[in-house]
């Protein structure tokens, strides 16, 4: 079996707000596609790709963290909502001792974390991206990292947002302009054939 070292898969918000049935910020589209998500997880890990979980800190504010700097007056007050419960990453996900866990503060998993630095002296020149929602934080994501020059992609089955059409509209857009859109099942095809 080829063993990749050079791949990081990226899990963007995968809490329990966003993913279980009753949280602030829940959408029945994410909770059905979690089962596929914790399976691949599990599958890309034992295949050598570095798993990362990131997990929103609360009380973003416009999308900046509470105490950065100002934004739009337009914006101002429009606080992302704030609950208690469910921050935590979901019960189903097995987290191990290699898979990093990184805080965001926005909506990018790059801005103003540890992320890049990491990914860098970890060797990783391949970022793929899944969790919730695609047209907000997992776009973001995957812009800056195409922007900090990694091969990045998109995996379509892992990721959810309000509804199919909006999810299918971005994933037409991020596959046009940024990174490689693919399914969870060409990701193991690739890994096993040492593509990436």
């Amino acid at each position: 079996m080829i063993v990749d070292k050079k791949t990081a898969l990226i899990c963007v918000d995968l809490q329990k707000n966003l993913t279980i049935e009753g949280g602030g910020n829940y959408y029945p589209t994410a909770a059905a596609m979690m089962p596929l998500v914790v399976q691949r997880i599990n599958e890309f890990r034992s295949k050598g790709v570095q798993i990362v979980y990131i997990w929103t800190k609360p009380h973003l504010s416009s999308g900046l963290a509470s105490n950065g700097p100002k934004v739009n007056p337009e914006l101002a007050g429009r606080l992302v909502p704030h609950y208690e419960w469910g921050r935590e990453l979901d019960d189903r996900l097995t987290v191990m001792p290699e898979d990093w866990i990184i805080r965001k503060f926005t909506y990018s998993a790059f801005w103003n974390t540890p992320l890049m630095e990491k990914l860098q002296q970890a060797g990783i020149e391949n970022v793929m991206v899944c969790g919730i929602k695609t047209n907000v934080c997992c776009r973001q994501t995957v812009i800056d990292s195409v922007s900090h020059n990694f091969k990045s992609y998109m995996i379509s089955d892992m990721t959810s947002t309000n509804n199919e059409e909006i999810k299918a509209y971005h994933l037409d857009e991020i596959n046009r302009y940024f990174a490689k859109v693919i399914d969870s099942e060409e990701v193991l095809r690739r890994l096993d054939a040492g593509e990436f």
